[in-house]
């Protein structure tokens, strides 16, 4: 890593910052820091960017649209879990319109779900992101400002949801597809109604 402190030149007056940059000799990737107060050295003080994600990536099969929020709440998870909580329900909320609701109101989709047979372990993920996301807007029981852990199992619940609901299906659509035809024919003549 190759390291070198910023200076700065307002107005002809230069002076050196407590800010660093440093690259990566292999990737040429580059990080900014700020030392600690006490430190002149960039090594003891804090990451400023890129931002420490500590939240796992999206599910491959999350639609789009919900992606855009997952990902803008990774992003703020460690330095604002109460945020990324709110986005995440958000997300929910868009979810649930991919995989059977309306994506207009969490609770009613969850009870509608329910009665068609969802699984209970993926109405229980539901309520986790639901009951979580909603003390995160409206403070009930939960300080999610002091609870970071809490926040990152709704990432997990949110890839857990795609997994079951979405990704699943698919591979076992595909696998169904790649039959042979004669086979498959004979499953369709097999499960016809009769009558």
């Amino acid at each position: 890593m190759g390291w070198g402190q910023l200076v700065a030149d307002p107005y002809g007056q230069s002076y050196t910052t407590n800010i660093w940059l440093c690259q990566c000799v292999h990737c040429k990737g580059e990080s900014v820091w700020m030392a600690d107060s006490k430190s002149s050295e960039a090594r003891i003080g804090s990451l400023i960017f890129p931002y420490n994600v500590s939240a796992q990536p999206a599910h491959e099969c999350l639609p789009e649209d919900c992606k855009v929020d997952f990902e803008e709440a990774r992003e703020i998870c460690g330095r604002s879990p109460r945020g990324a909580a709110a986005l995440l329900r958000l997300c929910l909320q868009k979810l649930l319109g991919h995989i059977g609701g309306k994506g207009e109101h969490i609770d009613t989709d969850i009870k509608a779900l329910v009665a068609l047979g969802l699984d209970s372990h993926v109405q229980q993920a539901l309520d986790v992101i639901r009951v979580t996301g909603n003390n995160a807007v409206h403070p009930l029981e939960m300080n999610l400002e002091d609870d970071h852990d809490s926040v990152l199992v709704l990432f997990e619940m949110i890839n857990f949801i795609v997994e079951e609901r979405i990704s699943r299906p698919l591979k076992t659509q595909d696998r169904f597809a790649n039959l042979p035809e004669k086979a498959r024919l004979a499953i369709e003549k097999r499960d016809k109604p009769k009558g």
